[in-house]
């Protein structure tokens, strides 16, 4: 790597960082800014597709995530699927057939709602639960319809930086 891709990579790490730590704090804007965060791991991707780079950053701004950040949640928001999502739709939408794109990303955010879901029961509020075939039908199908929607409001976030972001 060279020197000021590191840096750049430094800089964007310390800015996701901040942004969950904030987003820890200030509940009322958690989801925010742990997408916000999550949009840092896109930037390394728009130079040259250093699929590397975004790597260690995400697992950068993880590990320094889960010793500063207050609450726990907010990592594990930021683990599961707004900081690796960015990366992954970048593989898939480089490998995979146009036809399957959509079908592979929808998988990918079944998987991680899943593993969420998992923790939210088991680990972060064994308190919480909903019963009844029709509401978790209604939730999930909520939750993949808002999938769709960050997918698209990303890929259009992703062509405007492309746009306004200078040449290396």
């Amino acid at each position: 790597m060279k020197t000021k891709e590191i840096a750049r990579g430094g800089l964007l790490a310390a800015a996701a960082v901040a942004l969950l730590y904030v987003g820890g704090t200030v509940t009322y804007i958690g989801p925010a800014a742990c997408l916000m965060a999550g949009v840092a791991t896109v930037v390394p991707l728009l130079r040259r597709a250093r699929l590397k780079t975004a790597v260690t950053l995400y697992l950068a701004v993880s590990i320094l995530s889960a010793l500063f950040v207050p609450r726990k949640i907010m990592v594990a928001a930021y683990v599961l699927f707004c900081g690796l999502y960015p990366i992954v739709k970048f593989c898939i939408e480089c490998y995979a057939p146009r036809r399957t794109q959509m079908s592979a990303k929808l998988a990918y955010f079944n998987i991680a709602l899943v593993i969420a879901a998992g923790l939210a029961v088991f680990v972060f509020l064994p308190q919480f639960s909903i019963t009844g075939f029709v509401r978790v039908a209604a939730v999930w199908v909520a939750a993949d319809i808002t999938f769709i929607i960050y997918d698209v409001a990303l890929s259009r976030l992703i062509a405007l930086l492309r746009r306004s972001l200078p040449p290396d």
